[in-house]
């Protein structure tokens, strides 16, 4: 497919990650090289290269870039842009639903504001809709770029730091006759994939893992390109000796200190989440834990000064965008039994309309309203943005009337906040 941006010809070319030709080969270097330019990372080499590639066909990635036709000066098989996807299963608290996560969005800036972003995202969300995926998700780098394609943010992270000296203590020692036991990246990672597969289905919000976490967990640093010989692990086991978390970590030197710095932690419990921060502490000759994780709950509330734990940030997460009103919200729970009609707006159309919603013992049948009935007036009124937003029950409703996204009357809001908040809060430990 070619098109014209008013300053030269552009080719949207779709990568074959199985065809080995010449000329494959090196769109594909030139594809990840224009992803590690973007996110400021190095140069792949070879074999880093060749793990790549394993990991993008194990998971039948789809991936495009936007190139520069090669009659132009310095035109090269880097792309000015590009766009990758797979599809994986998110725990929306009442199923595992397909959703598609998309990765790896970039415009080289000598391309910025011709329209690239929004032909590639737009093309792509239509391209979804088309194979019937209700859901789409991703993560930002930039916090003000996907709105306008209909995403809102639905989970979040904290980047905490933890003064895990004397003042670390515990108001109850966890005891449930589980253990920590340390293991050694390659050999540990099948208690981890256990670990995380229980996590995955107990944790509203959670998405499914894609190929690069085993490569990674096993030892491989992405970034620097080969093994990661700082990287440790340990593996908590329940009572009755099944895997149920763990934790990576490595130790750094810091202004004459040692910090841990918690890479991933998992826990299926909280109690094995509460084990796993106090064996994070009971680590030697370090008095600060550094992490940005999903899953700091309840550490706080269980600690006898809370204030060892400090928040620095707490950055968004995973962006949902809804394609398929009624699927997607038929896959959510529900949490009182009403009927109400909602008036969704979007501007790209996917999820535009009125949608009559009846839930009832924790379930929802949505019917789209008729043409004769788009002139009723709804009960509530949102754009996609914030349905996407509400999607996982992070952002509640009450919330969002405060900011002035949904509108209704006092009576309707109420009801519709019975019955889409509930449940617990979700977290997602994935990163894509």
């Amino acid at each position: 497919m070619s098109f014209h941006t008013g300053t030269g010809h552009l080719d949207v070319v779709t990568l074959d990650l199985h065809d080995e030709s010449e000329d494959t080969r090196a769109r594909v270097r030139g594809w990840v090289e224009a992803v590690h330019r973007s996110f400021h990372e190095q140069t792949p080499s070879d074999e880093h290269l060749e793990k790549w590639l394993t990991v993008q066909r194990g998971e039948e990635a789809v991936l495009r870039g936007v190139w520069e036709q090669p009659d132009l000066p310095l035109a090269g098989a880097i792309p000015v842009a590009t766009f990758g996807y797979f599809d994986k299963h998110l725990n929306t608290g009442a199923s595992m639903l397909l959703v598609r996560m998309i990765t790896d969005v970039t415009v080289s800036p000598t391309h910025r504001r011709r329209g690239l972003m929004r032909r590639l995202m737009t093309e792509h969300l239509d391209e979804a809709a088309r194979e019937g995926l209700a859901v789409a998700v991703l993560t930002a780098s930039e916090g003000s770029i996907y709105q306008r394609f209909g995403f809102g943010v639905a989970t979040t992270e904290q980047s905490v730091r933890i003064d895990t000296s004397a003042k670390f203590r515990m108001r109850r020692p966890v005891d449930d006759d589980g253990r920590v036991v340390l293991v050694e990246p390659g050999p540990g990672w099948e208690s981890m994939r256990t670990a995380y597969e229980r996590f995955h289905e107990a944790t509203r919000g959670s998405l499914e893992r894609p190929g690069y976490y085993e490569t990674w967990l096993r030892g491989y640093d992405w970034e620097e390109q080969g093994e990661d010989r700082a990287q440790r692990v340990a593996v908590r086991l329940d009572a009755d000796g099944r895997p149920d978390g763990f934790v990576v970590w490595a130790v750094k030197e810091v202004d004459d200190a040692y910090e841990v710095r918690v890479r991933d932690l998992i826990g299926v419990t909280p109690q094995a989440r509460l084990a796993l921060w106090q064996f994070v502490a009971d680590i030697d000759l370090a008095d600060v834990a550094v992490a940005t994780t999903p899953n700091l709950d309840p550490l706080p509330l269980a600690l006898v000064d809370h204030r060892v734990v400090r928040v620095r940030q707490r950055p968004d997460h995973v962006w949902v965008r809804v394609l398929d009103v009624p699927a997607a919200l038929a896959a959510r729970p529900w949490f009182a039994d009403d009927v109400l009609t909602l008036r969704v707006h979007d501007p790209l159309g996917h999820a535009d309309g009125h949608f009559t919603l009846g839930t009832a013992d924790g379930r929802v049948h949505v019917t789209p309203a008729g043409e004769s009935e788009a002139d009723v007036e709804p009960d509530v009124e949102l754009d996609v943005e914030t349905l996407g937003a509400l999607y996982l029950g992070g952002v509640r409703v009450p919330s969002l009337v405060d900011a002035g996204r949904l509108t209704g009357s006092t009576d309707s809001l109420e009801r519709f906040a019975a019955m889409a908040d509930g449940g617990p809060t979700p977290r997602c430990a994935t990163h894509f």
